[in-house]
């Protein structure tokens, strides 16, 4: 018998136990393969073990990292083409061979290729896994999925340093193989375990009559049937994404976000030394982060859901703006300690909301553009905010913190426009009383 629409969502564990086999492949292989994704991490101390400049070898990552903003986009566009699991294949597959090659190339000019292309084919299975997950997973249960999603990335990128360093003790030919490796093994694994899933619509999805309200909504003609003459030229130049105007206000959060977020790599360790506090000190913050992120998001998720999505969202990117900005007052330790709690409580009401968001707000067919297109802002955001961090540290001190606070406004702002309540997901049906 079906839950009333105004049920609690599912628990956490009703919802683990009740994922179909493919689901919960996916979820280990995404585990693994970002426990084994060493290449930026260990990228630049290799070049300049070469004997490369810091300079050059920061090109080679800078296109490493352009490299994935075209690759997240380039694969939500291939999974509304072709199919996640061609993309997650093809991407995973093609990879290893582009990680692997790094391994032994000494040219700069071809490193500079290389590094590029592994970048792309790396980047374009996030956002096939995500397409996939939403494919899969019934729409009310679809938050907690990608909770349990992060749980794993966060989880492999806790452990991934860590195996990349002893591994760097022997051999940086040894990093980059295994991290070909463990891609090799998550193809594979597509190839045998992950079923051909395309984005024709399955329980739970929207209905054409929500989707046609929603493209209304935000601006658009209401979307005809999947089935309409010109329905496949429209889906394919994206006329719909970019006519999006609330999901592009999304959009925007989503980078703002991001730009701040990474100052904790720019600015906190810079701000710290310049204090005289010890390198130690940052280890214990970001340490602190991930403990807690690992630890609570997934069992506090279900808590999360009961909000209503907009506010889940756009509370959470305030919060990691203000909790970041704290870090520029003056208080000694503590300050850092309660900057560091309000902007990891900010990601973990914010994150898995915003991240199942665009399966839920977009047309069955562009699903796979709208996720690559929020991985890609996401992605800019994080290439960016270094520039812009350091260079408002260089110019202002510890005033450049609030550029956080300023940011965090912004995206709660951007926020409160685009996400509609309507996809807030919290019974059987994963529909929410309309509250736009």
């Amino acid at each position: 018998m079906a839950e009333p629409e105004s049920a609690a969502p599912p628990g956490t564990l009703q919802t683990l136990r009740a994922l179909p086999r493919p689901v919960i492949v996916l979820l280990v292989g995404i585990a693994v393969n970002r426990m084994g994704a060493f290449l930026a991490i260990f990228l630049i101390l290799y070049l300049t073990s070469l004997g490369f400049s810091p300079a050059a070898a920061g090109v080679v990552l800078t296109l490493y990292g352009v490299g994935s903003i075209v690759g997240v986009f380039a694969g939500g566009l291939l999974s509304d083409r072709i199919g996640s699991r061609q993309v997650i294949i093809a991407s995973t597959l093609l990879s290893s061979v582009a990680v692997a090659a790094i391994a032994f190339e000494e040219d700069y000019n071809w490193l500079l290729v290389t590094s590029l292309a592994a970048g792309i084919l790396t980047a374009a299975y996030r956002p096939a896994a995500s397409a996939m997950l939403a494919e899969l997973t019934p729409l009310h249960r679809l938050v907690t999925t990608t909770a349990a999603s992060r749980l794993g990335l966060n989880v492999g990128a806790t452990l991934g340093p860590l195996i990349g360093a002893w591994l760097a003790t022997h051999s940086f030919t040894a990093v980059f193989l295994v991290n070909a490796g463990t891609a090799l093994v998550f193809g594979m694994v597509a190839v045998f375990l992950l079923p051909d899933v395309r984005s024709a619509g399955r329980p739970g999805d929207r209905s054409a009559a929500e989707q046609a309200a929603t493209t209304s909504e935000a601006g658009t003609p209401p979307a005809r049937s999947q089935d309409a003459p010109g329905q496949v030229g429209e889906v394919l130049g994206g006329r719909g994404l970019f006519h999006d105007r609330r999901y592009l206000a999304v959009l925007v959060a989503m980078f703002a976000t991001a730009l701040a977020e990474v100052q904790y790599q720019v600015i906190l360790p810079l701000h710290l030394g310049s204090q005289g506090h010890p390198v130690s000190l940052y280890g214990i913050i970001i340490a602190l982060n991930g403990a807690i992120i690992i630890a609570v998001e997934l069992p506090l998720t279900r808590s999360v859901q009961r909000l209503p999505i907009r506010t889940a969202i756009a509370t959470g990117s305030l919060c990691i703006g203000l909790g970041l900005a704290l870090f520029g007052f003056a208080g000694g330790v503590w300050i850092f300690v309660v900057g560091a709690l309000i902007w990891t409580f900010g990601e973990i009401v914010n994150a898995p909301s915003l991240n199942a968001y665009p399966a839920m707000a977009a047309p069955v067919p562009l699903r796979g553009r709208y996720i690559g297109a929020l991985s890609a802002v996401q992605s800019a955001g994080y290439a960016f905010g270094p520039l812009l961090g350091t260079t408002l540290f260089q110019l202002f001190g510890r005033a450049a913190w609030a550029v956080c606070a300023v940011l965090g406004v912004v995206a709660f702002g951007a926020l409160w426009y685009g996400v509609q309540n309507r996809f807030a997901v919290v019974g059987a049906t994963g529909k929410h009383p309309v509250t736009t």
